[in-house]
């Protein structure tokens, strides 16, 4: 029996189907293998990470961050904290602020006479105008509590401290001891709180100033107090020979005084403690003059 015979069309066509059935076999292995590169790829990726967490890790835990330290003043009982410069993190703004703070306690309360016009001048320098005439006040030879008439040429206060901590950013609570020596005599210790509302002025100033106090550092207002913490209660000082007016031979700290003569009916005007200039009028500090 005789077979039909196939048509060259039919031929052709069932040659075009055979080749477009290997086409897409060729492409369906081609994605297969993407999908298996893709799968490949991320599984890589998930194992350098999981590795890299683990030495991460492993050395972290070889090298950890060290303890908090804590420092507990055997005399009032304060607990601080040690702080650390780690890698050269830290809260650098805290940092300055305690270290201005700090300095104007040493300035303020602090005492030699070699030092009376380096630290009168510097208490100037970083305090506002009000702050600026209540020291003026304060240190005038003129009041008989005077350190000048207190502390005499001999007598030296020297400041520790003890804390610093900050009850709101711009206060800062200074707590320090404050050593009196006299001579051979032991020292008079007492235990005291400044309370410091400061600010930092963007003002001009003189050079010779902003070496002192190059960020502008300003005390808008200070408090000082016998601290309520120190394990006994601190006595007010309260000198034994100052109730009346300075003596003629009170010492001659600032250039150009003179010994001490009676009151003038007004206080001398001409200005002596440097004025940090502060975007509000400062009034004029009156010099210290005998």
């Amino acid at each position: 029996m005789n077979k039909p015979a196939v048509s060259k069309k039919e031929f052709e066509q069932y040659l075009n189907e055979t080749r477009t059935w290997e086409t897409d076999k060729v492409k369906a292995l081609n994605k297969s293998l993407r999908v298996a590169h893709w799968y490949g790829g991320v599984a890589s990726a998930v194992a350098v990470m999981a590795s890299t967490a683990a030495v991460t890790m492993g050395f972290a835990w070889m090298n950890p961050a060290p303890p908090p330290v804590f420092r507990v003043d055997n005399a009032t009982g304060i607990v601080d904290v040690v702080e650390s410069i780690r890698n050269g993190k830290t809260n650098y703004e805290e940092n300055i602020n305690k270290y201005f703070t700090q300095w104007y306690v040493r300035y303020r309360e602090g005492y030699s006479k070699d030092l009376a016009e380096e630290y009168y001048t510097n208490v100037g320098i970083m305090s506002v105008g009000l702050e600026q005439q209540k020291y003026y006040e304060y240190f005038n030879p003129k009041n008989p509590i005077s350190p000048l008439n207190v502390y005499g040429p001999y007598a030296k206060v020297k400041i520790g401290i003890k804390s610093t901590s900050f009850i709101k950013p711009n206060v800062a609570l200074v707590r320090y001891t404050k050593s009196i020596e006299r001579g051979l005599d032991k020292p008079q210790i007492t235990h005291w709180a400044a309370t410091i509302t400061f600010r930092y002025s963007g003002a001009p100033m003189k050079q010779v100033h902003r070496n002192t106090n190059p960020l502008g550092f300003q005390v808008v207002e200070y408090r000082n107090d016998p601290d309520a913490l120190a394990p006994d209660a601190t006595a007010i000082e309260k000198p034994a020979e100052q109730a009346q007016a300075p003596a003629a031979n009170a010492p001659v700290v600032f250039g150009g005084q003179t010994a001490p003569t009676a009151p003038p009916a007004q206080p001398p005007t001409a200005a002596a403690m440097p004025i940090t200039p502060v975007t509000q009028a400062a009034p004029v500090v009156p010099a210290i003059k005998q």
